[in-house]
């Protein structure tokens, strides 16, 4: 079987030609044994060897593809794999054995499945990029084009270096800002099981003492018990009417209307803005400004951007921006005229679209806004951390004292 294939030398020069072997496999074992590094193995399909080469492909399409049994492919997991292959193939591994390796050894099922049959493809003379097409529930599309132009460019493993080097960065910024948030959500839990407790459990057993000592009780005391006693006979009708709010603000959410609502309120609101402006600015430009390193084209680029970011005011502006490219103009002016980028981002972007240097400095205004904002969140979490306590304990100390002062002045009396 006769194959085409492009690799590069040593001195880092394509190099192009036809091979014959009897897999892909084996042409690419051939060039590594050269010197060369394969960066795609085609097989050339002559009219008479077409309808043996079509049936070849169902049968591997027809092969036990992801199973839904199989669960999830974590962030982490990935990262990982990812990583592997960076490293191998900078090792100067071929693609296909490191995949084969790789997926031998990764201890996820749903993942090793997937390599496995990326890993057969590539084999049978597929570029890896659509290889990895094929798994959009594992592999993005913004992944899958960076590789596709890492592939053309000849810079496919700079393009996993850089990838596997987003990812850490997203999911270590994910993990601090759980771990910024976890004590005052905790904090929350456990004063509202208290409180809780002593309206269904503690209040109860006091409202006899009152009732059996015939005294009138004070105005809060009496609010008090007549919520307990209210959550006690009508818990089931509020457990659902709560059941039917959450519900249905979850499927609201997804209405374009509700969710530009609570977008423009997560940017603009007066205590998170600053914080969340950064942060969703310095992702979607630092993603910007890997691709376009990855050699993506800028427009290809700024439509993966915009179906990348979640929140609708930046993926309106992403669309602005995309038709100022289509009439032949920068894109700063409508950066310029986004109210809700942090101040100095538009200016910056500007300047390197000037220079010539914009993936550069889209990266660096990326990382230096994400850390910026990160920063903003701690301490935005550390000045809540006092207010929250001293609010759940004011409002702990008023339901004690409720119960606490009515006995005190029934023992003051009785004495």
């Amino acid at each position: 079987m006769q194959f085409q294939y492009r690799a590069k030398d040593r001195q880092g020069k394509f190099v192009e030609g036809q091979s014959e072997g009897d897999s892909a496999l084996v042409v690419r074992q051939r060039l590594r044994s050269q010197g060369l590094f394969a960066l795609s193995v085609i097989a050339i399909q002559s009219r008479s060897s077409a309808p043996k080469l079509l049936s070849k492909k169902v049968r591997i399409k027809a092969s036990p593809f992801v199973s839904a049994k199989l669960g999830r492919v974590k962030t982490s997991d990935l990262i990982v794999a990812l990583s592997q292959l960076s490293i191998m193939c900078q090792s100067g591994d071929d693609l296909a054995e490191a995949l084969n390796t790789v997926a031998n050894q990764c201890p996820v099922p749903r993942l090793q499945r997937v390599l496995l049959d990326t890993y057969q493809d590539v084999s049978q003379g597929l570029k890896f990029s659509a290889a990895l097409a094929k798994h959009p529930s594992v592999f993005n599309e913004s992944m899958v084009a960076a590789l596709a132009a890492g592939e053309q460019a000849g810079r496919i493993v700079d393009v996993f270096e850089r990838t596997t080097r987003m990812m850490r960065k997203d999911q270590s910024l994910r993990s601090s800002m759980i771990a910024m948030l976890m004590y005052p959500a905790v904090l929350c839990a456990i004063t509202s099981v208290v409180i809780c407790s002593m309206l269904f459990f503690v209040l109860p057993q006091f409202a006899t003492i009152f009732r059996d000592m015939d005294r009138a009780v004070p105005p809060l005391t009496n609010i008090l018990l007549s919520l307990g006693s209210g959550l006690r006979e009508n818990w089931i009708g509020i457990a659902l009417v709560a059941g039917t709010v959450v519900v249905s603000g979850i499927g609201t959410r997804k209405h374009p209307r509700v969710q530009r609502v609570f977008d423009h309120a997560l940017l603009n609101a007066f205590i998170i803005k600053s914080s969340m402006r950064a942060l969703i600015t310095g992702r979607v430009f630092r993603l910007l400004g890997t691709m376009l390193e990855n050699g993506v084209p800028l427009l290809d680029s700024i439509r993966l951007c915009r179906k990348a970011t979640r929140n609708s005011l930046f993926r309106e502006m992403f669309e602005k921006v995309e038709q100022e490219i289509l009439r032949g103009e920068g894109m700063s002016q409508t950066l310029v005229d986004a109210t809700f980028l942090p101040a100095g981002a538009a200016h910056m972007i500007s300047t390197g679209e000037r220079t010539g240097k914009l993936p550069a400095v889209l990266q660096s205004v990326g990382e230096y806004f994400e850390n910026e904002g990160e920063r903003r969140l701690r301490t935005l979490v550390k000045m809540l951390e006092p207010a929250i306590i001293i609010g759940l304990g004011g409002v702990v100390a008023v339901v004690v004292l409720s119960i606490i002062l009515p006995l005190l002045d029934v023992t003051t009396a009785s004495r």
